[in-house]
C-alpha cells in the first residue's frame, strides 16, 4: 500500500521520487482525522469543480465567469497549456479575452503523430472554427515541448486561416519570457511584457 501511495503521488505533475516519498512517509505519520479529512476533501473535488464546456477551465460557482462574461473580448482567444497558466495571466491583469485551456503540450516524439486522448486539438479547431476570433494568441511555455506545440498548432488552424482569408491572425507571446521558461512560473510583469511584445 504504501508503494501504490508513492505510484499515485509519482502521477503528479513535477513531482520526483523523493518528494513522492517524502508526501507518502507525511501522510503516514498523520492520525485518523486528518487522513479522513484529506481524503473527504479529494472526494469533494468532483462534486464541487466543474469542467468548462467552452474553454475547457476547471471552475468552481454556477457558471465559468471567464465565458460568461460579456465584457471580454471574443475577438481575442489564447491559449495555454493548462488552468495554473490562465490563472497566472489573469493575475497579471492585462488580458481581456477569451482562452481556450489544451490539456499540456506536445511531446517531442510525437510531433507527427500526437495522442489521441489528453491534448484537446480538435476542439480547438472546433472553437476557432465556431468563435471566429480576429487573433488567436499561443501562450505556451517557452521550452522545446510548448514551441512544438505552438508549431503544430499553427498546422492545424491553417485550413481555417486560408478559408476566412486573413480574418484570423495567430501571434505568439514576445520576448520577456526566458527559453526554458514555463508560463507557471512566470511572474506578473514578465507575462505583461510577453504580451504586450506578442508578434
Amino acid at each position: 500500500m504504501f508503494n501504490r501511495l508513492i505510484e499515485i503521488f509519482l502521477k503528479f505533475p513535477g513531482i520526483g521520487p523523493r518528494q513522492a516519498k517524502r508526501f507518502a512517509y507525511f501522510l503516514a505519520g498523520q492520525d485518523a482525522k486528518f487522513l479522513k479529512d484529506f481524503a473527504d476533501n479529494i472526494l469533494e473535488i468532483k462534486k464541487d469543480i466543474k469542467q468548462c464546456d467552452s474553454c475547457f477551465r476547471f471552475y468552481a460557482g454556477p457558471q465559468c465567469e471567464i465565458c460568461s462574461n460579456i465584457n471580454r473580448d471574443k475577438n481575442l482567444l489564447m491559449i495555454v497549456e493548462k488552468d495554473v497558466d490562465l490563472e497566472n495571466i489573469e493575475k497579471a491583469g492585462i488580458y481581456n479575452g477569451k482562452y481556450f485551456v489544451l490539456g499540456g503540450t506536445l511531446s517531442l516524439t510525437n510531433s507527427k503523430n500526437p495522442p489521441a486522448g489528453g491534448l484537446r486539438f480538435k476542439e480547438l479547431f472546433n472553437k476557432v472554427q465556431k468563435a471566429k476570433p480576429l487573433e488567436i494568441i499561443l501562450a505556451t511555455s517557452a521550452t522545446a515541448e510548448g514551441e512544438n506545440t505552438s508549431l503544430y498548432i499553427e498546422k492545424i488552424l491553417e485550413p481555417l486561416r486560408q478559408s476566412q482569408g486573413k480574418h484570423i491572425k495567430i501571434t505568439r507571446l514576445g520576448r520577456g519570457l526566458s527559453t526554458g521558461t514555463e508560463l507557471e512560473y512566470s511572474d506578473s510583469q514578465t507575462i505583461s511584457n510577453a504580451l504586450k511584445n506578442r508578434k
